[in-house]
């Protein structure tokens, strides 16, 4: 019987990522924009569930938070941040 680990998805790609740096590095100069790009990319994916939150400003000046919950597609605006940390902790 063989044992295994099997890495989640992200480490998985990190780790083919990673393994080829040094070769991709010698290769082309823009592969530091290439890094940025795709650590951007894995990192949007490992986020994608998670709640977003943003405030705004009126054209009086007031400030409004806003969420939005991508689980659910429930959208919510709250006048203070105190109100939108109560909806976030609900989350």
């Amino acid at each position: 019987m063989t044992h295994s680990t099997r890495c989640s998805d992200t480490e998985g790609l990190e780790t083919i990522f990673n393994t080829s740096e040094s070769n991709l590095a010698k290769k082309t100069p823009r592969f530091s924009k290439i890094k940025s790009i795709w650590r951007q990319t894995i990192k949007a994916w490992a986020t994608r569930n998670e709640p977003r939150i943003w405030q705004s400003r009126d054209r009086f000046g007031k400030t409004c938070w806003h969420g939005y919950d991508p689980v659910t597609g429930r959208s919510v605006s709250r006048s203070s941040e105190s109100e939108m940390r109560i909806w976030l902790e609900e989350y």
